[in-house]
């Protein structure tokens, strides 16, 4: 037994190659490939990745069994469509490969396959369940144009817009004025507007690093951020909760768990934890999942069609793998 577990995200795309006792084989990481990139970006990202792997490990697609992609993106079934396309003209075996959302893949991840909701906060943000029947529900998740309330691109944009209104005096002032000035490298805040309107070829994932700035300014007692922060992990919560309505587990003991930077954030995770308490009573909340560990979800569903149970026991090792193989990852 040996597979590959692909994380395809708005910011980096991971791969790991695993054998029968999860030894991590090889550990590569790279560019972006969420779907709504060119798709020459995305396929070539993705085959970076999946080439360098076999390169470290001596093995090609012949030597392994499964490939489990977690892709960002897939909302409808033209994306669907669109992923199994990218993934025969780069000429991989079809019969050896498994496409899940990344918001799927994050479910496993916190839940292990139980019934429960995990709430993906990196980049963009979108919550999914399912329950003891096996059925499915999502909130969120309508990118960052329309939504994706309580992400690093949200918090980004609220912190863009707080920015210009204090600069105008159409509201209160903000430390945010000035972070924004230094991490664009201008002078005058206005002067953004140029930068920020020839992005070519846009990438949210260049403004989304601001909500880093705006977590910082909230721990030092800004008014403004520290709103901005806490609507954000009052947003996840929301998003959660819809969730647990759609399938009528608002009163059953269910696992709910983050994953994604944002929840680095010690105000988004405290916020977020103390609503999901008030609004799902029986819950059991897991350690949010930050970082490569995001992989553990492709991993335990690679796990699941083989036939592994899946305890703590099998969650610890994969962890513990994962976390050595980050410290050795190799860039392309």
């Amino acid at each position: 037994m040996k597979f590959m577990a692909i994380d395809t995200g708005k910011t980096k795309t991971i791969a790991m190659l695993f054998d029968k006792n999860l030894d991590v084989l090889c550990s590569v990481a790279g560019d972006p490939a969420d779907i709504t990139l060119d798709p020459d970006v995305v396929k070539g990202n993705i085959d970076k990745v999946v080439r360098k792997c076999f390169e470290l490990s001596g093995l090609s697609f012949k030597d392994i069994d499964l490939v489990v992609f977690s892709w960002a993106g897939l909302d409808t079934k033209k994306d669907f469509d669109i992923a199994w396309s990218y993934v025969k003209e780069l000429g991989y075996p079809i019969e050896k490969i498994v496409i899940e959302h990344d918001a799927v893949t994050a479910f496993y991840a916190v839940t292990w396959g139980e019934p429960g909701i995990a709430i993906i906060a990196g980049t963009g943000a979108i919550a999914f369940g399912m329950d003891k029947k096996g059925r499915r529900a999502r909130s969120s998740g309508w990118g960052w144009l329309i939504g994706d309330e309580g992400s690093a691109s949200w918090i980004a944009l609220q912190a863009l817009n707080a920015a210009s209104r204090a600069y105008d005096g159409r509201d209160r002032y903000t430390s945010l004025v000035e972070r924004i000035k230094n991490f664009f490298g201008v002078n005058d805040l206005l002067d953004i507007v140029t930068i920020v309107y020839r992005i070519k070829p846009f990438d949210i994932g260049k403004i989304a690093a601001i909500a880093v700035l705006v977590d910082e300014e909230a721990e030092k007692g800004d008014e403004i951020a520290m709103e901005i922060m806490n609507k954000a992990g009052l947003e996840l919560a929301l998003a959660v909760y819809n969730v647990a309505q759609k399938l009528n587990m608002v009163d059953e003991e269910i696992i709910v768990g983050g994953v994604g930077s944002v929840f680095k954030s010690k105000i988004v995770r405290k916020v977020f934890e103390e609503n999901v308490r008030k609004m799902l009573k029986k819950a059991i909340l897991r350690d949010p999942i930050i970082g490569y560990k995001a992989i553990i979800g492709p991993v335990i569903i690679a796990l699941k069609r083989f036939g592994v149970e899946i305890n703590r026991d099998v969650v610890n090792l994969i962890e513990e793998r994962v976390n050595k193989a980050e410290k050795n990852i190799v860039t392309v």
